[in-house]
């Protein structure tokens, strides 16, 4: 008999033997060897499989946290897309495998967040040296995780928090979502964000149901959680003065436990650092501010935030513009807005649009346009 989940039939087989067998998924060096012996396998039976393109296996290994079967299959599906690539047979590429392994995980994960496709670079994002320096630091601690665990003996000396939290604390609109994006792409794993509509709910018990079906889908499909606005979840805790006080108490007290025991990669993100429980804190392996950008950095997001294609006039005056203290996610707004004005008027995008849709933006913001902000351009926005 077999089964995900260990039985004891107490007296049902009182006249056998009965004997168990847990069977673990692979460690870090055994699964280096599962992919080995798969590749090679694959090599001798097809010859589509050109080992010496195929670096850093134990890339493979450390990122993906799949059985000996599972491996088995990523090699299959990987053979079938780089068919498909080349129009026939053809070696297997590190995009193929890395493609293969995401489709052999998180598909439970679909039904429970919802799956960002990373696709921005690093040359996508303007952020402080300092940050980027973090985020890159991040981005190593993923890829040599398991080398440190396992080969290094640092899984010995913990029983608990040997998964990676990350909180990206700042203003909305300064790159966080961006950031979270980046990361997966970088080193390879799917990002899900978690609809908090999805997992809260006002019957007792339920959102932490909710919790441990995705925490347990995310420990197995090899995925990223990315919980936004994370301060309407992870809040402090209170004084309990009556029941409602007591369970939400609980369900902070559940995500704690559930940080701790995760081994994989959480996501933090959220406006108000000061609104986290410093439990939570406490927890974080790397804490990440996002600044405003200075005006440097606006006028660099300016500049990279239209398309080549994009028809921008002569009189688009980016310097006057990145004087506004405007967050990248106010940036991308304006420029979005400009060129829907510019493509229903003149064709051209220039300043008349672009301070068109800055008068929209503040508006929102609350902010009055003033002859002393504007000079010049005044008559544009009054």
């Amino acid at each position: 008999m077999s089964g995900e989940k260990s039985w004891e039939p107490g007296s049902a087989l009182k006249n056998n033997i009965f004997i168990s067998c847990a069977f673990p998924l692979p460690s870090f060096a055994e699964r280096k060897q599962l992919w080995e012996l798969c590749l090679k396998n694959s090599e001798h039976s097809s010859g589509e499989t050109d080992l010496e393109d195929l670096e850093d296996l134990e890339d493979l290994a450390a990122r993906f946290k799949l059985s000996g079967g599972h491996i088995v299959d990523a090699v299959c599906t990987a053979r079938g897309f780089a068919a498909a690539r080349s129009s026939g047979k053809s070696a297997i590429s590190r995009e193929d495998l890395y493609r293969a392994c995401r489709n052999r995980s998180s598909r439970k994960l679909d039904s429970l967040a919802r799956k960002i496709n990373p696709r921005r670079k690093w040359q996508d994002i303007v952020l402080p040296p300092a940050v980027k320096e973090q985020l890159g630091e991040i981005c190593a601690f993923v890829r040599h995780k398991e080398t440190v665990y396992s080969e290094w003996g640092f899984d010995k000396k913990l029983s608990i928090g040997k998964g990676l939290n990350i909180l990206f604390a700042g203003p909305s609109g300064t790159g966080k979502t961006l950031a979270a994006e980046i990361i997966a792409g970088e080193v390879g794993l799917d990002l899900y964000k978690i609809d908090l509509s999805g997992i809260v709910s006002k019957y007792i018990g339920e959102t932490e149901k909710n919790l441990k079906k995705i925490f347990g889908e995310a420990e197995t499909g090899n995925a990223i959680l990315f919980f936004d606005e994370a301060d309407a979840l992870f809040g402090k805790r209170s004084e309990v003065k009556d029941s409602h006080d007591r369970y939400a108490n609980i369900e902070v007290n559940y995500l704690l436990q559930q940080m701790e025991e995760h081994e994989g990669i959480i996501i933090l993100a959220s406006n108000y650092k000061k609104n986290l429980d410093d439990a939570f804190l406490r927890r974080l392996q790397f804490a990440v501010e996002f600044p405003i950008p200075d005006e440097a950095s606006r006028r660099e997001i300016w500049t990279g935030m239209f398309p080549e294609k994009a028809p921008l006039g002569e009189d688009l005056d980016f310097n006057f513009l990145s004087k506004f203290k405007l967050t990248g996610g106010n940036i991308k707004n304006i420029a979005l807005l400009s060129a829907v004005l510019a493509a229903d008027g003149s064709g051209t995008i220039g300043m008349n649009e672009a301070l068109r849709t800055l008068k929209r933006e503040f508006q929102k913001m609350g902010k009055i346009c003033t002859p002393a902000d504007f000079g010049d351009y005044y008559e544009l926005v009054k």
